[in-house]
């Protein structure tokens, strides 16, 4: 009886191996980044997501982006003007310089950036204090000229959104870190993915 277990044994515990990662896939696989659009720094990239707006119907938001560059950054837009960046040691700062052509009915609130190295180390941009200057917040939309919101309500802007801008986004990375892609994404699993250079 006991070797008849010690048969079955190998083949419970690879069923039992391949039960839990269809569970690991179907519990986090949707929330991964992993529907890839693909682009190079400078030229257009034609994006399509989805997204499901609060009573449950689903939307699709269709744009055009283009990675303009990605620099260091060295002042950033105060209240009163520039203010001079000097991250403090071991830290860098990049600005990441994007161009959005969209619809004026594509709601774009809640984007997110970030700027990859070539080993997959991956820094968000997601704004903050760095040595004593504030520096914004990431958004996809210029500042006082937002799009329509999710709940299909009207931009609340001063001016209408143009179907053609640029925005910046910044990264705080490691000194040492040199930027090789930048990712932009709404919703989970879709993303684009866009490399520097001719890279």
């Amino acid at each position: 009886m006991s070797r008849r277990w010690l048969l079955v044994l190998p083949v419970a515990l690879v069923l039992a191996g391949l039960t839990s990662a269809s569970r690991l896939q179907m519990f986090w696989w949707p929330d991964e980044l992993h529907d890839r659009t693909t682009g190079r720094q400078g030229e257009p990239v034609r994006l399509r997501d989805q997204w499901v707006d609060e009573a449950g119907d689903e939307h699709h938001r269709e744009l055009t982006v283009t990675l303009v560059d990605v620099r260091p950054a060295t002042t950033v837009e105060g209240f009163s003007g520039p203010e001079r960046l000097d991250p403090p040691t071991g830290t860098a700062v990049w600005e990441v310089r994007l161009r959005l052509d969209v619809g004026e009915d594509v709601p774009l609130g809640g984007c997110h950036v970030s700027v990859l190295d070539d080993e997959g180390h991956e820094a968000d941009a997601v704004g903050g204090s760095v040595g004593g200057v504030q520096v914004p917040t990431t958004a996809c939309e210029p500042e006082g000229r937002t799009g329509p919101g999710y709940d299909g309500s009207p931009p609340d802007g001063d001016a209408p959104r143009p179907a053609s801008y640029e925005v910046s986004a910044y990264a705080v990375t490691a000194a040492s870190m040199v930027p090789d892609r930048v990712r932009l994404w709404w919703e989970a699993p879709d993303v684009a993915e866009l490399s520097l250079g001719s890279r």
